[in-house]
């Protein structure tokens, strides 16, 4: 299963987008884009719960649980379904061919490095590029930049690891109420991944993980209902996540001897650099060892398919593809490691399974 482009979460940034007089690659959502002309809220608050996929929401809060009260569609997020790409999206309202944001590490050539976007380091090595360097390499606009360049204040409240960002979701919560009162804001965007770190650990499935989610649920209940009238809040999630079943280490297998260098993007959406004269072979032994879990697609099929999205590509999008992903169909990721790592991922996502692509439209108005 992969995104229909065509019921995503892009349409619905594209209604919100349209809202404030701003352009989409994508048609906007005809029945939302009429709700917000028939409401005409003041602000809007757009609050992203990394994980937070609708399967599990189904299957994990009660059907009177706030949450599942407001939530008025289940939608797909976009390929593949991880932080990296799906959070650049929903900011920008583009798919990730046109940003060329796909994955947690991509090769950028001008270092010859496998590069984590959002740290600007080195994933397998040790150098250190500086925060801004994967944004100044490929560049993306946000929807908070373009608001305030046509003068309608927007604003983004994240976890600590931002400069005067919340330790908790209640102080996020916290930092919501209080702007609804104290800022001119217009559109906010506020992001927390407790929840996805919570299941990347413990499990999909862990009592934590599902105790985590039932806090958050009950702090959003008591305070929407302290937001300034007038207020929409609207919450979505990048993508959902599965359980790992199985770790795969490339680096193991005969595999890792047709490679350039080591594997990008995601474990459950991985993205292979391959010798030339291995091309074949190595799709031949791929689909061998791993068929039952995984989905091989060539450089030209990804392209055809239009896995990424189906607007016009970004210039280096096609450099971030490489020469073949693999993508992950059941509860199985790959790794490439020299040396095994003790901590392994007992939850993950990326990969074309419904868990991870459906992701819940939430919304919640204070009149």
């Amino acid at each position: 299963m992969f995104v229909n482009y065509d019921e995503s979460i892009l349409n619905y940034i594209a209604s919100i987008r349209e809202y404030y007089g701003l352009e989409s690659s994508y048609a906007p959502k005809d029945d939302f884009s009429k709700y917000l002309n028939d409401i005409q809220p003041e602000r809007i608050y757009l609050l992203l719960i990394d994980g937070m996929g609708s399967r599990l929401i189904q299957r994990k809060l009660k059907e009177d649980s706030f949450i599942r009260r407001h939530q008025i569609a289940e939608t797909f997020t976009v390929f593949p379904p991880t932080t990296t790409a799906a959070t650049t999206s929903i900011l920008n309202g583009k798919a990730p061919n046109e940003n060329a944001w796909i994955g947690w590490t991509q090769y950028v050539k001008e270092v010859d490095d496998i590069v984590v976007p959002f740290y600007g380091s080195s994933y397998y090595g040790d150098k250190k590029y500086g925060k801004e360097f994967f944004y100044n390499t490929i560049e993306v606009s946000d929807i908070m930049s373009e608001l305030n360049a046509k003068g309608i204040k927007a604003s983004e409240i994240y976890p600590a690891f931002r400069k005067n960002g919340a330790k908790d979701f209640e102080e996020l919560m916290t930092k919501m109420v209080k702007a609804t009162n104290e800022s001119d804001d217009k559109f906010i965007y506020l992001y927390w991944d407790k929840y996805d770190s919570l299941m990347h650990d413990n499990g999909v499935t862990s009592s934590v993980s599902d105790d985590y989610l039932n806090h958050m649920n009950s702090l959003l209940e008591k305070s929407v209902k302290e937001l300034k009238s007038n207020t929409l809040l609207i919450v979505v999630a990048d993508h959902g996540q599965v359980d790992i079943e199985e770790e795969i280490n490339i680096y193991d297998t005969n595999l890792s001897e047709y490679l350039i260098r080591p594997v990008t993007c995601e474990p459950r959406a991985t993205v292979f650099y391959v010798k030339e004269e291995y091309k074949d072979i190595f799709a031949h032994e791929f689909k061998k060892q791993f068929s039952d879990d995984f989905i091989l697609l060539s450089h030209e099929q990804v392209l055809d398919t239009h896995l990424f999205g189906d607007r016009e590509n970004h210039p280096r999008f096609e450099e971030m593809i490489g020469d073949y992903i693999a993508i992950a169909k059941k509860h199985k990721h790959l790794v490439y490691q020299e040396k095994p790592k003790d901590k392994k991922f007992k939850g993950g996502h990326a990969g074309c399974h419904l868990d991870e692509l459906m992701i819940p439209f939430i919304i919640y108005y204070q009149k």
